[in-house]
């Protein structure tokens, strides 16, 4: 069913990531942007839930008497966790508008230092490589489990308490706790291929990379990648836009990735075995009518390097930045 789609402040009836001018949209793609607000919009929102916060956790420790039947019954600890949501929250939209705008500033002062150059200001690249860190995308997706798991309690708690229709914040707190499992799923899965794999490094065999060029890179030999029955690479062009669906009180925006390119090749598993404890090599030609990394921007465009191996065990996955720009 058609909707309304906003897209950075544009909107128009379309169909949700497709229609002949939008490029395919990336599914369960991990993004550069954390939320779909910056800079001071992003501090100014988080404020009033900063403040809300800090007043539930002082009514939790500190409460206001009540009298009567309709005094709160609510236990302390719940309190405090209502409040926790709003305090991170809005702790975290502030930290979030401040950061960005700290960057902006670093990135217009390099900007003037080096121009002609957008890749000494645009990113903070290091020249020898991009490192993949399994452990702190196993730690964001248990830390995502984990609220999604703790926001849910409050309706456990009210459907088990709360007297006749109370049984309905029950069932829908099943519903999504099942839903939720989702969650803990890709969880052990992230786990697992830490475990088994450990963390990852590509390294760059020049920096940085242009457009109508050609990428050339040598990813180090994970642990275990002989147990794997095929290596695949991918190249793609992300653009990331900010989507706003729905209209009125039902709006709801997120970060949607959009791929503008891809280039793709694999190994077979004697490739594999035959590189294994070494460096594989990875070559892609650089088309020249493609975008430029704007990896300052917000929301971004970039160019990365996806690995995913398959194995009849524990799959691989890697994402690598790799800096492309115009020829200057």
């Amino acid at each position: 069913m058609p909707i309304t789609v906003t897209i950075n402040g544009v909107s128009s009836d379309r169909f949700f990531g497709g229609g002949p001018d939008l490029a395919p949209v990336l599914l369960n793609h991990p993004t550069q942007s954390a939320t779909t607000i910056d800079g001071w919009k992003s501090a100014i929102m988080g404020l009033p839930f900063l403040f809300c916060g800090l007043f539930i956790e002082k009514a939790a420790f500190f409460p206001i008497p009540a009298h009567g039947k309709h005094a709160a019954t609510m236990p302390t600890w719940m309190i405090s966790l209502l409040g926790g949501f709003f305090l991170f929250g809005g702790l975290f939209l502030v930290v979030h508008g401040v950061a960005g705008l700290i960057r902006k500033a670093a990135h217009d002062r390099e900007a003037a230092q080096h121009p002609g150059q957008p890749w000494l200001s645009d990113h903070h690249w290091h020249k020898e490589g991009f490192a993949y860190s399994a452990f702190r995308t196993m730690i964001s997706r248990l830390f995502a489990a984990l609220v999604w798991s703790a926001f849910l309690v409050p309706f456990f708690w009210v459907g088990l308490h709360g007297p006749g229709m109370a049984r309905v914040f029950l069932a829908g707190a099943i519903l999504f706790g099942l839903l939720g499992l989702i969650f803990w799923y890709r969880w052990a899965q992230m786990l697992a291929d830490l475990l088994r794999y450990g963390n990852s490094f590509l390294n760059y065999d020049q920096f940085p990379y242009f457009l109508g060029g050609t990428l050339r890179a040598r990813l180090r030999a994970p642990r275990h990648v002989s147990d794997l029955d095929e290596l695949t690479f991918t190249l793609r062009c992300v653009q990331e836009k900010y989507v706003t669906t729905g209209t009125g009180r039902d709006q709801r925006s997120n970060v949607v990735c959009y791929e503008l390119y891809k280039d793709a090749h694999t190994l077979t598993r004697d490739q594999i075995t035959g590189l294994a404890g070494g460096d594989i090599p990875v070559d892609f030609p650089l088309p020249p009518d493609q975008r430029t990394t704007t990896l300052c921007y917000n929301p971004p465009t970039y160019w990365e390097i996806e690995a995913r191996g398959h194995a009849h065990t524990i799959a691989y996955e890697a994402y690598f930045l790799v800096p492309v720009y115009k020829q200057p």
